[in-house]
């Protein structure tokens, strides 16, 4: 299969990080041309699409091309291939693009798309889902392994906290509030709520509230007035934005009307909401046939505690979802990203196998 592993070489070798990815567009675009795609075009957003296949039943591959920056030289050593993308997540889409490509005659009409900036705002993704689709199912490619499908993801709301004080010199703080310790004292208060709804040893059934970025300050010797600071906040199934924006909200009154003087704010960006697809699902049966077949191992159907893609088309196109590729998700956005050849290909074949099962299953 070693079209199969140049296709992937040849994507790594286009470095694509977030809004740079016109080119890796183009390669993958003559790429499905010379494999027979159809219809194979361009969007607003400069996504990669094409079709394979003309059955009734319509299934939606999504992989994206963008990647985090920072660059890792391409390199195969033995069974690991090496770069920027290897595992997250230029390996899963790949697989897909080969996958589809030796179905062009199966009982199932395939919709091939290669997304923009799914690491930023998901502008590809978004603009496919505009453009419509009469899809049954989507699988979106992100790394786990071979023999895993995953089949929820956690929901996302970013909030932005901001702190005022009067502020004042600092060799008399205990006369001044300090915006930055205010700020501290409600992460605090914040982080309580978090523990209070974590399930012991399942980061996928909690809530976290994940302090990312902060500023505060404006002179070594003065007490700081203002302070901003970024929250990352995660939601698992049976949570919504709207329940847990209204909890931290009300965290944060309560501590402001302790700390007279001091001007407290959350606002909250346009959420992600959760997502899990039935396990009764077609798409998720079509794996696990699949999986059995090609593999002969049991599958594992997983959950992941991050957000994604799937979250968004699921719940605006109104369709089970799954995500499934090669790779190790431990791998995601370090410096020693790899995939497995082994893993690689094993990949292709369940997807081969899922696109036949799902095709003819009732």
């Amino acid at each position: 299969m070693e079209d199969e592993v140049q296709l992937l070489l040849d994507s790594l070798r286009v470095y694509s990080p977030t809004k740079k990815e016109s080119r890796l567009s183009r390669l993958l675009q003559a790429k499905m041309r010379d494999l027979g795609f159809k219809n194979v075009r361009t969007d607003r957003a400069g996504n990669a699409i094409g079709e394979a296949g003309a059955g009734k039943r319509h299934l939606l591959l999504c992989g994206h091309m963008d990647t985090v920056p920072g660059v890792i030289r391409v390199r195969r050593e033995g069974d690991k291939i090496y770069g920027r993308g290897a595992a997250d997540a230029k390996s899963p889409m790949c697989a897909m693009i080969s996958a589809a490509a030796a179905s062009m005659e199966g009982p199932l009409k395939v919709t091939m798309a290669c997304v923009t900036r799914e690491e930023g705002d998901s502008l590809g993704v978004n603009t496919l889902i505009d453009g419509g689709g009469d899809y049954e199912a989507a699988v979106f490619g992100e790394p786990g392994g071979a023999h895993r499908v995953a089949l929820g993801y956690r929901g996302r709301v970013e909030g932005a906290l901001t702190v005022k004080t009067q502020g004042g010199h600092a060799s008399s703080s205990w006369a001044h509030a300090s915006a930055v310790d205010e700020a501290m004292g409600v992460v605090a208060k914040m982080r309580e709520y978090e523990k209070a709804r974590a399930v012991s040893e399942d980061h996928y059934r909690s809530v976290n509230v994940s302090l990312t970025m902060i500023a505060g300050g404006s002179y070594s010797n003065v007490i700081p007035k203002a302070c901003t600071a970024t929250l990352d906040i995660r939601m698992p199934p049976g949570v919504s934005s709207t329940a847990v924006e209204s909890d931290l909200t009300g965290i944060l009154d309560d501590y402001a009307r302790t700390r007279p003087g001091v001007s407290f704010q959350i606002r909250f960006a346009e959420p992600t909401e959760s997502y899990e697809a039935p396990k009764d699902s077609l798409i998720v049966r079509a794996f696990q046939r699949s999986i059995i077949m090609n593999l002969s191992t049991r599958p594992v159907l997983t959950h992941k505690t991050g957000t994604g893609d799937m979250n968004t088309l699921a719940q605006r196109m109104g369709i089970p979802c799954v995500t499934y590729g090669p790779g190790d998700s431990k791998l995601e956005h370090t410096e020693g990203e790899y995939v497995e050849v082994g893993d690689y290909l094993d990949s292709i074949k369940v997807l081969r196998g899922m696109m036949r099962e799902f095709g003819s299953l009732r």
